[in-house]
């Protein structure tokens, strides 16, 4: 049968530079006093195509069309989609068929307060007013947002909508970015493009996706429905071409003016810009790199039983094996998320310390130090929204372990967090014991997954900032069958391969982020597009929202080919677009701030995000395939050879028998039981540390 495979796209474009750079290097050219060295991040070479950019021109407005600020969409609402049901319903229509959210999902149960801010995917996005009856979303049919000089994130680098479609899913939903004056693209201002593609649709669209999902479905009849697959809503987001630019507004697509049954209609309920990880300027700069992460892929922590875990009052201190350490500047700061939960979680207090390296387990090395939000000791963070702490001042060496302890206020009877963590966590008696330097008042649980914390920034050089590896895939990278002590996950193992690297110098030079996951949903549904300029979750949440994110390492592929019943070349292939349109999606992506290389000088700038694909390791006896899957996985195997040159990392290849990408058994040193040892993910970061070494990557690692 004949196959459709997604083309190779082979043009990359190259990363935006101010214009007074460009001219200065322009004439250094010219006068022969210059040489310069390609950079690594913007290269040809690799299949991406970035958000385009055009002249700035200006737009006849005609009288319909709505203006507005980005922290108050007021003015630009146009439709009714929530409201409150009671013995009546109040009127309200998203979908031209009389059906609504109900207020009371939002605000009580998912804690969206009408009016107020939620922060999604790292971006502050201000709500409607919504449950009153007026209009409390955006159809999007052409709206100017104006994005304020004070009060609202006007730089940074991504723009996180909360949408949602009905009727189906809305495809190729195109709008305007447009940047002030002194931005790095050729005009001066000058507009981007950027496209929604898809907004899911509220009922039918992907549960896996959602930013929220709620239960009720209310109708013009006056009565209400539980649907099997709750009304949803997703965070989207968008790269922004010039990280940093200062944006002076933001047009929605010219798409619909109304609503109508069984036609796609996008709303935006809000938007925000996503801040970048340089924080102040001048000499109080502080550039933050991730350190550690956690994904949240689950909505219920279980215990080794397999029964829920609870927590009612207690205290939790939660271990984190970082990779790199603090600069000079000795900032850090932690990352909260509720993305998973179907109600708010408030934490009463929070703290950070270092565990006492004799000690151990639940013991810190000196008083702990109290962490705030916004200056607040306490925060609540909504169903689907995270938090950032207020920096700190703590001096982390690279591989310490930084204990983590968060009082949860009330009684919670489900936890998100990430379900196959094999991290210890100690709970206290229904106290705060956030401020506990001794273990005395913990004991340690039975949780089999990790709850809450999502990441550890700290701060590195501002004259020669550093970035950060996410590695994102599934069972492989998220170490599912390491030793249970936190500290034997691929991440550990890479820094732990970089710092015993001979060709090295013990240091750990980047961030390293575990953004492995139990779960099978990695890989991107594909569109009608075959370059996808925008990002769902959980991509944009476990992946785009780390500090500094330079270089993404992708190893999925191996549950797909598992679960795959179609013939080889089949399997192979979705599987193979999938990983295609994948990278090409990060690669559209860019570096809140990189290196390349004037005269053997670095110099700081942003550019597109590097991706590696890792090809996929034979079937273990825990978890077999059949002849048909195996066929599958060396046919991706050899495609990704094949197509990707110096932009793969061999991992099949670093765990095989006889040492090759097509081999289908594991050797026998890297397996216990069945399953994966800690020699196995020893092995995989070897490779990946040898293949950075041996300059077999186009795009070296910074």
């Amino acid at each position: 049968m004949s196959v459709f495979r997604l083309p190779i796209l082979t043009s990359r474009r190259p990363a935006s530079r101010p214009i007074a750079a460009v001219i200065v290097v322009a004439a250094a050219l010219a006068a022969g006093s210059l040489t310069t060295t390609t950079p690594a991040h913007a290269a040809s070479g690799t299949p991406a195509q970035a958000p385009r950019a055009t002249s700035h021109s200006t737009h006849s407005q005609s009288a319909a069309q709505l203006t507005c600020a980005i922290n108050d969409t007021s003015g630009c609402l146009n439709n009714t989609a929530t409201s409150t049901y009671t013995t009546t319903t109040s009127p309200a229509d998203a979908d031209g068929s009389g059906n609504s959210f109900n207020a009371a999902d939002l605000t009580s149960t998912a804690g969206w307060q009408s009016g107020k801010t939620v922060t999604v995917d790292g971006a502050t996005i201000t709500l409607p007013k919504f449950g009153t009856g007026t209009y409390d979303n955006m159809l999007a049919s052409g709206q100017t947002i104006t994005v304020p000089s004070s009060g609202a994130v006007n730089t940074g680098d991504a723009v996180v909508f909360l949408a949602f479609a009905t009727g189906a899913a809305a495809k190729n939903v195109t709008g305007t970015i447009t940047y002030a004056k002194n931005n790095c693209l050729t005009s001066d201002p000058a507009d981007q493009d950027y496209r929604l593609d898809p907004v899911p649709d509220w009922l039918s669209g992907p549960s896996s996706a959602a930013s929220i999902t709620l239960v009720h479905e209310n109708h013009s009849d006056n009565t209400q429905t539980r649907p099997s697959s709750g009304p949803k809503v997703y965070a989207i987001s968008v790269p922004l071409a010039c990280p940093g630019s200062v944006i002076s507004s933001i047009s929605l697509p010219l798409f619909t003016n109304g609503v109508q049954a069984g036609r796609p209609t996008p709303h935006i309920l809000g938007l925000g810009i996503r801040p970048m990880t340089v924080t102040g300027s001048g000499s109080s700069a502080q550039h933050w790199v991730g350190t550690w992460a956690s994904v949240q892929d689950t909505d219920k922590v279980q215990l080794s039983d397999d029964s829920t875990a609870t927590v009612n009052g207690q205290t939790l201190r939660i271990p984190a094996h970082v990779s790199i350490g603090t600069d000079s500047g000795n900032g850090a700061r932690i990352h909260l998320s509720n993305a998973m939960g179907g109600t708010p979680v408030t934490f009463d207090a929070a703290s950070v310390a270092l565990q006492d390296t004799t000690a151990g387990g639940a013991t810190a090395a000196a008083a702990p130090t109290t962490l705030t939000f916004d200056g607040s000791a306490s925060v609540t963070i909504p169903a689907g929204g995270d938090a950032t702490s207020d920096p700190v001042t703590l001096t982390v060496q690279q591989q310490a372990t930084v204990l983590v302890s968060l009082q949860v206020h009330g009684s919670v009877s489900a936890m998100p967090g990430h379900s196959v963590a094999r991290t210890p966590v100690w709970v206290s008696d229904p106290a705060n014991r956030t401020s506990d330097t001794a273990a005395a008042h913990y004991m340690q649980s039975t949780y089999t997954g990790l709850p809450y914390l999502s990441g550890i920034d700290v701060t590195t050089s501002t004259s020669n900032p550093t970035g950060s590896l996410v590695l994102y895939g599934d069972q492989s990278v998220n170490g599912d069958t390491a030793s249970e002590d936190g500290g034997h996950h691929l991440s550990d193992a890479i820094t732990n391969a970089l710092v015993n690297d001979p060709h090295g110098d013990t240091s750990v030079d980047y961030g390293v982020l575990n953004a492995g996951t139990h779960s099978n949903s990695l890989l991107p549904q594909i569109t009608n597009s075959t370059d996808l300029l925008n990002a769902l979750n959980p991509l944009d949440r476990s992946v785009l929202f780390q500090g500094n994110v330079r270089t993404v390492l992708v190893s999925t592929g191996a549950a797909d080919l598992l679960n795959c019943t179609s013939n080889a070349d089949t399997c192979a292939t979705d599987v193979e677009n999938a990983l295609a349109f994948l990278k090409t999606q990060l690669n559209s992506y860019y570096t809140d701030d990189s290196q390349i290389y004037i005269n053997q000088q670095p110099i700081t700038q942003n550019s597109n995000i590097t991706v590696y694909l890792a090809t996929i390791p034979p079937f273990t006896a825990a978890h077999p395939g059949t002849a048909t899957q195996e066929a599958a996985r060396e046919q991706v195997n050899n495609y990704l050879l094949d197509n990707y040159p110096g932009q793969f990392i061999d991992f099949a290849a670093a765990v095989s028998t006889d040492g090759t990408a097509t081999s289908s058994t594991v050797k026998a040193a890297d397996l216990s039981d069945g399953n994966p040892s800690d020699a196995y993910y020893a092995d995989l970061a070897g490779r990946y540390v040898n293949d950075a070494d041996s300059g077999a990557l186009i795009y070296p690692p910074n």
